[in-house]
């Protein structure tokens, strides 16, 4: 079994990359299918397969587009941060995500750097959470659960949101017209091809993303970092490692070797990541024999061929590297990028994936504002301006934990909190009103424990009583649907009167010590928020704060209004 071992190149060479461009075909014979579509995605891995889902809850219908047959199999991003959750949340797929979690991991485990995996002494704890302290940032928990676990999970909530997610379909082009985009795309089964029209495309086509290949969209940051190896194996190892298994991510450091495991289906199989062996840290495709794996397993582990003979089955070489797309969109405005086409980094730190989910929720709602007819095709320029520099500063962010847990540079590279990276972020200019007189800090993030509720920073989180209901627990960050979010702490404000004349329909909530149906006992929201009597904040639908309406003695209304307006065509 050993020697069946598969090597795959999924590397930044040369030929990988020629081979993903797109097919140069003339497509004018080919009929234009009847059914247009409003979004189409180039891509169903994790970032595409939630984008579908996330139109789909804002009432807009898409057709996803991936080449290969079925979620891959190779057991890649291995857990869903905080922001993540909430996302979740929002579609109503958090709790059922956490079980499926807790059938093998311990959501509060973290992440261990160890001698070696059997028996090794443990160097260090990483990105460790309380719980009891978490609870004053966020309702959702960090989810350890692997790509291969977590697609299945959206693929069979498709159909409730509207979204047709078809694999063994390759897109062979698309071309940009001023009224939407033709998507050409050949059936691999059948090699049938079709052609479609759609008013805007996503393309969630991976690193090597041919649309970015195409756009000539310029790919910056600091670079490639080295050729990695990653060897998915079966084993039992569940009788060796004990409670280390519930770990997510299991890193080791030793003498010989510097990697780790990412361990699933209670430690029956899993993926062993190898990062250097002795000073070499660099594995271009076809390096690495199935023996010297072999061996990589057993240094890394601390067990002996007497223990264990594990079954290698692919031994997947990839580039490790820090990039960001300089824009993510297309000039004509109709293409944009997200996921992995628009950034990669390392995996230190387990932001990727993640990240590329943020994406999609930012994307989501704009595209649907704008397809309903509630918002200008303007408002989508705010995904690029929102978005790239936010990732910028995700992939610098990962690229430092790169250097502190892989490389063990001396001195460490700066790093942000892992809080306020995941919860933090704040758009430095989008869809939103900038607070005027407030002197936002110059780093794109805050401080979760302590909200600054700026525009463009995350609404914050609070524990509310449900009155209806006294034993639910709802936070302020439910609060938060498919409408615009009008928050006050006073029942008569006269911001709430002003909602009557809003272009756009607004949900609108009191949250005081008497509200109801949702009570804020403690004060909280006026605290975090930074509300006072006669103010009010309005929240987007991706749970960021566009605007604070300032206390005032007249002229509410039309300021509402012409606040809305004016982000609705950012």
């Amino acid at each position: 079994m050993v020697a069946t071992a598969r090597q795959v190149d999924e590397t930044f060479s040369s030929s990988n990359l020629e081979k993903d461009k797109f097919t140069k075909i003339d497509h004018s014979d080919i009929p234009l299918e009847k059914e247009e579509w409003p979004v189409i995605i180039i891509g169903s891995s994790m970032v595409g397969k939630t984008l579908g889902l996330l139109l789909g809850y804002h009432g807009i219908k898409s057709m996803s587009f991936d080449r290969h047959a079925a979620a891959g199999t190779h057991p890649r991003a291995a857990g869903l941060n905080f922001r993540t959750s909430e996302i979740l949340r929002q579609l109503g797929l958090e709790e059922f995500t956490l079980q499926q979690s807790g059938k093998e991991f311990d959501l509060n485990a973290g992440m261990l750097l160890v001698e070696k995996l059997v028996g090794g002494k443990v160097l260090k704890h990483l990105q460790e959470h309380d719980p009891e302290k978490v609870k004053n940032i966020t309702p959702s928990s960090w989810v350890w659960i692997s790509q291969r676990m977590f697609e299945p999970i959206l693929g069979a909530n498709a159909d409730k949101y509207d979204s047709v997610q078809l694999h063994g379909h390759e897109v062979l082009l698309y071309e940009e017209q001023e009224d939407g985009v033709i998507v050409v795309v050949k059936e691999l089964s059948s090699e049938n091809i079709k052609k479609f029209k759609a008013t805007y495309v996503v393309a969630c086509d991976g690193n090597r993303s041919p649309t970015r290949q195409k756009e000539g969209i310029s790919w910056d940051g600091p670079g490639v970092l080295r050729n990695s190896l990653s060897v998915s194996f079966k084993s039992d190892l569940s009788p060796f490692i004990g409670k280390r298994m519930v770990h997510g991510v299991i890193y080791v450091a030793n003498k010989k070797i510097g990697g780790g495991f990412r361990l699933e289906n209670e430690g029956k199989q899993g993926l062993l990541m190898v990062n250097n062996v002795g000073t070499r840290g660099d594995f271009p495709p076809g390096s690495v024999t199935v023996e010297e794996a072999m061996q990589y397993f057993y240094d890394c582990s601390g067990l002996t061929p007497d223990q264990i003979t594990p079954e290698l089955q692919t031994m997947n070489y990839w580039t490790m590297a820090a990039y960001t797309a300089g824009r993510f969109n297309s000039k004509g405005g109709r293409v944009f990028l997200a996921g992995d086409a628009a950034h990669i980094m390392p995996p230190t730190g387990g932001l990727g994936g993640n990240t590329g989910i943020a994406d999609a929720h930012n994307l989501a709602w704009k595209l649907a504002y704008v397809l309903t007819g509630k918002a200008a095709h303007s408002l989508l320029a705010s995904y690029n301006s929102e978005r790239q520099p936010i990732d910028e500063f995700t992939v610098l962010q990962a690229y430092s934990r790169f250097q502190n847990r892989v490389v063990v540079q001396h001195p460490a590279a700066p790093e942000a909190p892992d809080v306020a990276v995941e919860l933090g972020y704040r758009y430095p200019k989008g869809a939103f009103v900038p607070e005027e007189g407030h002197q936002v800090p110059r780093e794109l993030y805050d401080d979760p424990y302590q909200p600054t509720a700026v525009p463009g920073s995350r609404f914050p989180h609070v524990f509310l009583r449900d009155t209806t209901n006294p034993g639910k627990k709802i936070s302020t960050i439910d609060l938060v649907k498919r409408n615009f979010l009008l928050v006050t702490i006073d029942p008569d404000s006269p911001w709430i009167q002003a909602t009557s004349e809003s272009p756009i329909e607004l949900d609108v909530h009191t949250l005081n010590a008497t509200s109801a149906p949702y009570r804020d006992l403690e004060g909280a929201v006026e605290e975090k928020c930074r509300l006072k009597v006669g103010e009010a904040i309005l929240v987007r639908p991706d749970g960021f704060i566009a605007w604070r309406g300032a206390r005032s003695s007249r002229g509410h209304a039309e300021q509402l209004k012409a606040t809305i307006e004016t982000i609705l065509r950012s």
